[in-house]
């Protein structure tokens, strides 16, 4: 089938966070499998034209504004450039006061106009290969907040519902807190955008203040996200993120997908960033990347001891608390080590800078983001401690367990969806768990996990376990495949029932 996937950002040109990642490998697993697979986002300032070098496709491609004022412009030059040198094809839209002259991707008071250039800037080329008889899409995949204008203009818009009429739209959301260029649990009762409203033009300021995921949620055949509990939890106010409420008028058409993993790049046994390779069936190698990361921190190298780490964003929401509240007792009482990646919230940081001070021979920090250091730390740490408040996808369990590195979770989402406790008699499950919001099931986890640690032997088992596991895109292709049908076969039989069907 053809498949178009609409996003901000793409691996490797654009890298933020994880939705690059997931458009990279997805849609590579979709060629693999035999499927036509074509991309387009944005061309940003940032991205290395000298190592990607693209080529003019459409030099002049004039997006309307809807302008409603006469000293506004009614539509924006843009031009449209392709990738081509490796599949799948990437098309380029070009804007320089939108995209080439911003060095980022995010983070500008105008990124709900640029997220809404590019929407309508896909909705122009898409009307144009329709005029031309040219390769159009069989199912669109868009991904976040901001596609969600899109896909309330592919369906509200008279200028593209024609062209868009049998064409089904998969929305996946990578994480419901980020819903538009505006923070909306802020807004008033009476300003608080329903969704239901005419989406306003590119120059009006309330086009702000209009839900972008909201809408996107809204209008689409079917919604998505990165995993199925997570799908599920979202239905609730503690995870809904404001949404509940829609989302459960539409949970016959939400589900969820656990994200795969670049299982050539994460590999034990071929990575070059860690100082000895190994595998399943030599795992007694993998010591040496334990002292290594014991050297490389600080701490004394020591095959032995039980050295546990925590790597990632420092937000509360890693559950950061949590670990704070225990580290003390479980280093003075279970003699473990500690090493802590990651950079973000500054008062997280400083805690456990004061932590290190304390314990200096126990714990190690580098507490700045570091995109090489993460592969060492998953060869090198017995156990990663995951404890989120809230996790949609947890690809990190995914990477740690790749390297035989254990899981310990608080169980939420994706988590745990990937993590199966761990059960000594039948030597059975990859991780260990605790669920709730007190400290004490982390401790609890953490002292399961470390009695467990203590007999070589069972341990050898759980690090078989985990790193015996499929990881790779593959399965999750194959799950967004039958999603793409579902939704193919949904839009053809409301097709057939009702021309003009409606989604709100």
């Amino acid at each position: 089938m053809n498949v178009l996937m609409l996003s901000a950002e793409v691996a490797p040109f654009t890298t933020v966070g994880g939705l690059s990642q997931v458009m990279y490998f997805l849609s590579k697993s979709l060629l693999k499998a035999g499927h036509d697979v074509k991309i387009f986002t944005p061309h940003y300032g940032k991205i290395n034209i000298k190592k990607y070098k693209s080529h003019p496709y459409i030099e002049t491609l004039l997006v309307p504004t809807d302008a409603t004022r006469k000293t506004d412009p009614t539509s924006i030059e843009c031009a449209v450039r392709i990738y081509k040198k490796t599949k799948p094809l990437v098309y380029f839209l070009e804007n320089r006061e939108y995209y080439q002259l911003r060095e980022n991707a995010y983070g500008y008071a105008d990124d709900h106009q640029r997220f809404y250039l590019l929407s309508k800037a896909c909705l122009e080329w898409l009307l144009l290969q329709y005029k031309n008889k040219e390769w159009m899409p069989d199912v669109i995949h868009a991904h976040d907040w901001h596609t969600g204008y899109f896909i309330e203009l592919a369906r509200t818009d008279k200028r593209y519902k024609k062209m868009m009429r049998s064409i089904p739209i998969l929305y996946t959301v990578h994480n419901f807190r980020y819903q538009g260029n505006w923070d909306f649990s802020f807004l008033p009762p009476q300003e608080k955008d329903h969704g239901t409203n005419k989406l306003q033009s590119f120059f009006d300021p309330k086009l702000q203040k209009q839900n972008a995921l909201l809408r996107g949620i809204l209008q689409a055949d079917w919604i998505n996200t990165v995993s199925p509990t997570h799908a599920v939890e979202v239905l609730t106010p503690e995870y809904g993120e404001g949404l509940d409420k829609q989302l459960l008028k539409r949970r016959g058409v939400l589900s969820g997908i656990i994200n795969g993993l670049d299982t050539v790049m994460f590999d034990p046994n071929k990575d070059p960033l860690i100082v000895q390779g190994f595998g399943v069936q030599s795992i007694e190698k993998r010591i040496a990347n334990k002292l290594e990361l014991q050297r490389e921190f600080g701490l004394a190298k020591d095959p032995n001891v039980p050295l546990l780490a925590f790597c990632g964003r420092l937000d509360k929401q890693k559950g950061l608390h949590f670990i704070l509240d225990v580290l003390p007792d479980v280093l003075e009482e279970l003699g473990i080590q500690f090493v802590i990646l990651g950079g973000g919230d500054l008062q997280l940081a400083n805690e456990f800078r004061m932590l290190q001070e304390r314990y200096p021979k126990q714990i190690g920090t580098h507490l700045y983001p570091n995109f090489k250091l993460p592969r060492k730390v998953f060869a090198g740490a017995d156990m990663m401690l995951m404890p989120s408040l809230f996790e949609p996808g947890g690809i990190v369990a995914l990477e740690a367990m790749r390297y035989g590195c254990i899981p310990i979770i608080r169980r939420t989402g994706g988590l745990s969806d990937v993590i199966k406790e761990f059960d000594p008699a039948t030597k059975k499950g990859n991780g260990f768990s605790f669920t709730g919001n007190k400290s004490l099931g982390l401790l609890i986890a953490i002292t399961r996990a470390v009695e467990t640690y203590r007999n070589q032997k069972l341990w050898r088992s759980l690090m078989v376990n985990t790193m015996s596991q499929d990881f790779s895109w593959d399965n999750s292709m194959k799950e967004y495949l039958k999603l793409y049908r579902k939704v193919i076969a949904i839009r053809k039989n409301q097709l057939a029932t009702n021309p003009n069907p409606a989604f709100v």
